[in-house]
């Protein structure tokens, strides 16, 4: 299934929201409360929503139409798998080997300090994306969970006859929705219990529902579906306080960002179809689409890194220092994620490719 260019451009945007959402939060406590970025881009943590409606969106547009069977479900945890871990892995040992040089151990020993849990458990937990009381070492992490949750449930749907599946979901929805109303969600999945109950796996089968659309050919609506999306981010901007703890603010956020999200992604990705992407897709944006998840996984130890090094030399305050260090910041968030990917995540998942084409039907493909 050929790459929908206005998917990648999506994903820049949410990866580059996340990145500015980070870059406020990092200047805010480096620059002795006088932060350049205002507060509102703390809304930037959207971006996490955007990105598990595209996720969905994927799974449907690449896999939804699968001969059903074992070898489907393998072919596809194959390749997510393989998209998932590695560049994780590779972040995760980062941040742990971070937390070695600054506190000894390779684990955030004062926010585990908080927790009964043990540092080698959390850490094996965290490069396994198993849910538990703390946040994984790398925190953008907790996203990947509810990631390969979604994965696995979605493998399993692979083994039923096309026809079934669409229903599946719906049953999938209805049991979130059931959890919801029951008040059985909460404001992080510190278990598998709440994984499955989450409220923000709603946004990834919202994204399986656009999918399917796009998939019929139905593109109907494109224009007003996407406008109805950037309004829909409007309110949510002005009712949603990502600063807020409550465990209503996962619900909030599906109901908000999430059915927005959806809307843009269906928008976007029936506009394609209609015009082609020539008309209004940006090459420079769908670059950084192809780098998203590395420049995810890396934007939050390279600003931090950049912010231990500007600070001390350049003072806590003052407009040039703090544009400076947005600029720099941001910049290298970019560079590395480009470069991660060129020499990292590009090579290995054209290896990832090459032997899934060995391991299982040539025709079965996750690209994404």
């Amino acid at each position: 299934m050929s790459q929908l260019k206005s998917i990648q451009v999506l994903r820049a945007m949410a990866a580059l929201a996340v990145m500015f959402a980070h870059l406020y939060s990092i200047e805010a406590s480096q620059s002795g409360g006088d932060a350049l970025l205002p507060p509102v881009f703390l809304a930037g943590f959207a971006g996490v929503d955007l990105f598990f409606v595209i996720s969905g969106f994927i799974m449907v547009w690449v896999a939804g139409d699968w001969a059903p069977g074992k070898q489907s479900a393998l072919a596809f945890l194959f390749a997510r798998v393989t998209r998932i871990y590695p560049l994780w892995w590779l972040f995760a040992s980062a941040t742990a080997a971070y937390f070695w040089l600054t506190y000894g151990v390779p684990w955030d020993a004062p926010m585990l300090a908080q927790f009964e849990v043990s540092g080698p458990i959390h850490l094996l937990k965290s490069f396994l994306l198993v849910p538990h009381e703390a946040l994984p070492v790398l925190t953008l992490g907790w996203t990947l969970m509810h990631e390969m949750y979604f994965y696995l449930v979605f493998a399993a749907l692979l083994l039923l006859p096309q026809a079934y599946r669409g229903a599946a979901m719906g049953v999938w929805a209805g049991l979130i929705v059931i959890a919801m109303i029951s008040g059985l969600t909460g404001f992080y999945a510190d278990s598998i219990l709440a994984l499955i109950m989450y409220p923000m796996t709603l946004e990834f089968l919202m994204g399986a529902a656009m999918g399917a659309l796009i998939k019929a050919g139905w593109t109907r609506y494109a224009r007003s579906a996407l406008l109805i999306g950037v309004l829909g981010f409007a309110v949510a901007l002005a009712t949603i306080d990502f600063t807020s703890l409550e465990d209503t603010l996962p619900i909030q956020r599906t109901l908000t960002f999430g059915i927005a999200s959806a809307l843009l992604v269906y928008g976007a990705a029936a506009l394609e179809r209609l015009d082609g992407p020539e008309r209004w897709v940006r090459t420079r944006l769908v670059s950084i689409g192809d780098w998203s998840y590395s420049l995810y996984l890396c934007h939050i130890l390279v600003i931090s890194a950049v912010a231990q090094l500007f600070f001390p030399v350049f003072g806590a305050a003052g407009l040039i220092d703090n544009i400076a260090f947005l600029v720099i910041a941001a910049a290298a968030s970019i560079a590395i994620a480009s470069t991660t990917y060129a020499l990292f995540e590009a090579p290995l998942l054209s290896r990832a490719r090459t032997i899934r084409k060995r391991l299982f039907d040539p025709s079965s493909s996750a690209e994404s």
